[in-house]
């Protein structure tokens, strides 16, 4: 089974993403801060296969997760979710890819579904 943490500061967005990929058979796991995220990563006893990371959140955005993450070893794909920035983002960061808000819920399950196939890894 497929392990995602979803970051974003809005709860509303984690719940809805939560329940599109529970219907997907996908496992979620939400930090609803960058701090928290960063807590899931370093101190979790689980990996996620898959990070799919808000950019505009209080305090450590998510530029700083996905450089922190990086810093820390974390090797999955990260794919940035955002209102605005998100391409521009993956550009400068490298991350493996960005999702404009409002999103595709299919865009959504199926980039995380390409980013964890073994062939993809």
């Amino acid at each position: 089974m497929v392990n995602v943490l979803i970051v974003d500061d809005d709860q509303s967005i984690g719940r809805l993403l939560r329940l599109i990929l529970a219907l997907e058979g996908i496992e979620v796991a939400q930090a609803y801060s960058g701090e928290a995220a960063m807590d899931y990563l370093l101190e979790g006893e689980s990996h996620p296969d898959f990070i799919l990371l808000d950019l505009s959140m209080p305090g450590m955005d998510g530029r700083e997760v996905f450089r922190e993450a990086r810093r820390a070893g974390v090797e999955c794909p990260i794919v940035f979710c955002s209102s605005y920035g998100a391409a521009q983002a993956n550009s400068e960061l490298g991350a493996q890819g960005s999702i404009e808000k409002p999103f595709d819920p299919v865009e959504i399950v199926t980039t995380i579904r390409a980013l964890t196939t073994a062939d993809s890894r």
